[in-house]
């Protein structure tokens, strides 16, 4: 695993949390704040809490589309609203319907998976949840990338709960679309079972779950017989030293991305290790 490739996805994962806290009620925003530059935005992405009688629909993420080689990125957010804590609470095993022989996944997840829609930036106009979240997200692509060689390197990258959403994302494009995508997640937690794991380490090339060995999240759920399994391939950083101790601060999206590399991402003053 190369450091210096995740910490570069990072920055794109961190606009989306910028583009949400920003403007929390702008669910199609035409413009990323703090999108990486050199990048096209090409679609946005909206979801749905599944918690009450009404849900309504936030901004989630995006797809962009640049750099040298051109690839396309999928970047997700994490939980940033008590709602979303609540989903990521649901955690009784549930058929991962959307990849045969794919196993039983969390149901909060999958539950917040199905809501996944895309928006043409700044379209004015409902925002509706994907029939099929993956292939909306692969003609995407493939549409953009018209001229250009339709094999463009994909990545999906995401921060806790995005993590999970994105590693049901490329399960679900590399067993029902022409994409190959490469994963690279931070501080995601388990998805699902055993079987589950085992078909997404089948389908998935390049795949990295960085995780915090002192960051809670990414050790659940958890049951007493282990059914739910990490996904391939694990790769540890160890914040403690390095930044100051904290649920919140082992947890951090900047946490991890300092670890990774502390010349070029400086810590957050509120982390910063203390004595």
């Amino acid at each position: 695993m190369n450091p210096v490739t995740a910490v570069s996805w990072g920055p794109f994962v961190q606009a989306a949390y910028d583009q949400y806290v920003s403007n929390p009620g702008e669910i199609n925003p035409a413009t990323i704040t703090n999108m990486p530059a050199g990048y096209t935005l090409v679609r946005t992405i909206q979801m749905s809490d599944f918690l009450g009688p009404t849900q309504s629909r936030v901004f989630y993420g995006f797809v962009a589309v640049g750099g040298d080689p051109v690839t396309a990125v999928v970047a997700l957010r994490g939980t940033a609203s008590k709602t979303e804590w609540w989903d990521d609470l649901h955690w009784k095993l549930v058929p991962f319907t959307s990849v045969s022989d794919g196993g039983q996944v969390a149901e909060g997840f999958f539950d917040v998976y199905r809501t996944l829609g895309t928006m043409t930036p700044g379209e004015q106009a409902s925002s509706q949840p994907a029939r099929a979240f993956a292939l909306e997200v692969a003609d995407t692509i493939v549409s953009f990338a018209n001229g250009l060689d339709p094999a463009i390197p994909t990545v999906v990258s995401g921060h806790s709960l995005g993590g999970a959403l994105a590693t049901l994302l490329v399960a679900d494009l590399a067993a029902n679309t022409t994409i190959k995508p490469q994963a690279w997640t931070f501080a995601s937690p388990h998805v699902g079972d055993a079987t589950f794991a085992a078909r997404y380490g089948g389908l998935i090339g390049v795949s990295w779950r960085i995780y915090n060995l002192v960051d809670v999240v990414p050790y659940f759920p958890a049951d007493s017989s282990d059914t739910y399994q990490p996904v391939t391939a694990g790769y540890a950083i160890n914040s403690l030293g390095k930044a100051r101790w904290s649920l919140s601060c082992a947890h951090s999206l900047n946490t991890y991305l300092h670890v990774l590399s502390p010349a070029t991402v400086p810590l957050n003053s509120a982390c910063q290790p203390t004595g």
